[in-house]
C-alpha cells in the first residue's frame, strides 16, 4: 500500500511524480502530535498541500528523515521545494 504523490498544476494536471511505500514514511510509527502536516495524510484517500504548506511539510520530512533514513524523502522534499517554487502548483499525496 502506498502513496502517489503529484506535483500538479492549479488545473490538476501532473507535472512530475513519485511513488511511496506507506512503510517508507513509517507512517504507523509516527508520533502525530510532533507533525505539523504529516499527521493529516490520509492513507486511503488523498491529501494535497499548497505552497503556503510547504515549509511545514518539508520540516515533517525532514524529522522523519532524522528518524529513519529513505532515499525516497530527498525526492519528496524535491517534489515540494519544487512546488514552493512555482506558482498555481500543489503537492498531492493520493492514497489507496
Amino acid at each position: 500500500m502506498g502513496w502517489t504523490i503529484i506535483l500538479e498544476d492549479e488545473r490538476g494536471a501532473a507535472i512530475t511524480s513519485i511513488e511511496v511505500e506507506l512503510s517508507d514514511l513509517i507512517f504507523d510509527h509516527l508520533d502525530k502530535g510532533t507533525y505539523k502536516l504529516i499527521k493529516y495524510l490520509d492513507p486511503y484517500g488523498d491529501t494535497t498541500f499548497n505552497l503556503l504548506q510547504i515549509d511545514d511539510l518539508v520540516s515533517d520530512l525532514e524529522k522523519i528523515q532524522r528518524i529513519k533514513h529513505n532515499n525516497k524523502i530527498p525526492l519528496i522534499t524535491e517534489l515540494a521545494l519544487r512546488c514552493k517554487a512555482g506558482q498555481h502548483t500543489y503537492l498531492t499525496f493520493y492514497g489507496e
